[in-house]
């Protein structure tokens, strides 16, 4: 398989915080605490992490979730003391979600085994289910291109009756899951590969699955083999670990608050944007109380939605029942750390942005920040595609832009525009040399006339007859032309962004089968920060 690179730039959308991090410019730098993977590492080598409890709670999840034998034996080295993890993570996305799910988690398997070898230690890779985030409408729903090369949205729609966690999230409606698989099957069809990825999808999305556990299963089945340890914070037995780092919470608020209002500012006045707006008043803590509802500090109480705690209060409840006790994306990389011994977290432009709000946080924690990287992104481009973009000239760069002058170009350049007015021209000329032939060479036999005007006559409607004839090829092959440039659009980049962060991995399992997992973490590099356009014209599927 062949690849290329486009570098990250603000055409792409990236924001000057992430453009400066990734070419290690200042004051981007500033921000981020964790210099490199050796001092990173030997500053964890001095924390204490219950590598046992954490073992046991990935074991059991983990076989919930189906895993290989290869995961259980990752999860068995974090037990050495000097074991570390590289992390990256997404939330449980319908089918897997965008393809950049699939992208995170075999990225992170290779930089785990590139780190190894840096390090000379045990790297484990970990990947974060975002059992905790509550947002349903952000996961309840997958998009693929049909068989017509069209973009199908797949949803299931029976949300939650209060905001709970995907964790929490049964698929209990069974009539509508079965409704969605049946309309993942028709948007795919079948091919020799779809029986394998149906019966996968078959057996993780169940009416007894929750989204979380369903999509472990779906991404254990889908990275078997290569190591990778899933792992969903939703675990009561998780939350129970969680508890003193919940309190630690309430009792920092004014610390946190501070640090918060004094780097915000700072990243302000060095020019950048504000990745996460949060109010003044929140805690940075979430409770489900009747669903999973903003902690928000108000002097020295707290409120959860109409009911007030204090202080002792809320410490009260974090100690009786911590599973109903959750981070916000503020302290949510802190929790990662604080439970796991982190050398290195995978991060895609928002969160890196986000992230350098986040860093002096982990100070105040008393645990080491973890080397912030930018992750991989990939687009992949088909031999179908591949061949269009060559025969038309066709750049990636020109897809993120205004699609219309990418069709107008290559119609520009197929057809000519004033074939109209040729028209016309050729049929002026005939008009005008037919006449002169009659008035000047016919004069010896008047009735020749008469019968060269007939001739005429016949002439002019077979120009009007090819000129109608060309017109309809050229509206046909204009329409097919259009067609194939949106159909590429629509693949490359869909809905105006990277195709990535819309297409589901179902798509192209479903034309190049489960090898087609393999041949991105075979051929994806990931400590690459630009954007890699792997062609599939040479990939051995």
């Amino acid at each position: 398989m062949t690849s290329s690179l486009v570098p990250p730039s603000k055409a792409l959308g990236y924001s000057d915080i992430y453009l400066d991090f990734v070419s290690g410019r200042e004051p981007s730098a500033h921000f981020y605490l964790a210099a490199n993977l050796e001092d990173t590492a030997a500053k964890l080598d001095r924390v204490n992490y219950d590598r046992k409890r954490l073992a046991d709670i990935l074991k059991n999840q983990n076989t919930v979730y189906q895993a290989s034998g290869a995961t259980f034996e990752a999860i068995r080295e974090l037990t050495a003391p000097d074991a570390v993890c590289v992390f990256s993570g997404q939330q449980a996305g319908f089918f897997g979600g965008p393809m950049y799910t699939i992208i995170k988690a075999v990225a992170t398997v290779k930089a785990a085994r590139r780190y190894r070898e840096k390090l000379g230690r045990p790297v484990v890779p970990v990947f974060w289910i975002a059992g905790d985030d509550h947002d349903f409408e952000e996961v309840n729903h997958v998009t693929v291109l049909d068989r017509a090369g069209e973009p199908v949205t797949i949803t299931y729609g029976t949300p939650p009756e209060h905001e709970v966690s995907t964790a929490e999230i049964q698929f209990s409606d069974a009539e509508e899951l079965a409704r969605a698989k049946e309309a993942l099957k028709a948007a795919l069809g079948d091919t020799d590969f779809t029986p394998e990825l149906y019966d996968l999808i078959e057996r993780a999305y169940t009416p007894h699955d929750s989204m979380c556990s369903a999509f472990g299963k779906l991404m254990a089945g889908l990275t078997a083999n290569t190591g990778l340890v899933l792992f969903c914070p939703g675990d009561p037995e998780v939350k129970r670990l969680a508890a003193p780092f919940f309190k630690r919470i309430v009792r920092q608020q004014d610390q946190m608050h501070e640090i918060l209002v004094r780097t915000n500012n700072e990243i302000i006045q060095s020019g950048y944007h504000i990745q996460v707006e949060k109010k003044d008043n929140a805690a940075h803590l979430f409770y489900n109380l009747d669903g999973r509802t903003p902690v928000l500090r108000d002097g020295d109480q707290f409120v959860v939605g109409n009911t007030r705690f204090s202080r002792d209060e809320l410490l009260e409840a974090i100690e009786k029942h911590p599973e109903r006790f959750s981070p916000d994306v503020i302290t949510r990389p802190i929790l990662q750390s604080y439970l796991f011994p982190t050398v290195s977290q995978k991060g895609g432009p928002a969160e890196i942005a986000y992230l350098a709000q986040i860093n002096p946080i982990f100070n105040l924690f008393d645990v080491p920040a973890p080397v912030h990287k930018a992750r991989a992104t990939v687009t992949v481009i088909e031999s179908r595609f591949e061949k269009l973009m060559k025969e038309h000239d066709i750049t990636f760069e020109e897809l993120t832009g205004d699609i219309e002058q990418v069709v107008n170009r290559v119609l520009q350049k197929t057809f000519p525009q004033d074939l109209e007015q040729h028209f016309a021209k050729l049929r002026d000329d005939v008009d005008r040399r037919f006449k002169a032939f009659l008035d000047e060479s016919l004069e010896f036999d008047p009735n020749l006339k008469q019968v060269g005007e007939h001739s005429y006559g016949k002439i002019d409607y077979t120009l009007k007859s090819f000129e109608s004839k060309v017109f309809s090829s050229h509206k046909k092959k204009s329409k097919q032309s259009r067609d194939r440039i949106y159909r590429l659009w629509h693949a490359v980049y869909p809905n105006r962004g990277f195709q990535e962060r819309t297409i589901n991995v179902a798509y192209f399992i479903a034309r190049y089968g489960m090898g087609f997992v393999d041949l991105l973490h075979d051929h994806m590099d990931s400590e690459e920060t630009a954007h890699q356009l792997f062609h599939l014209s040479e990939a051995d599927l």
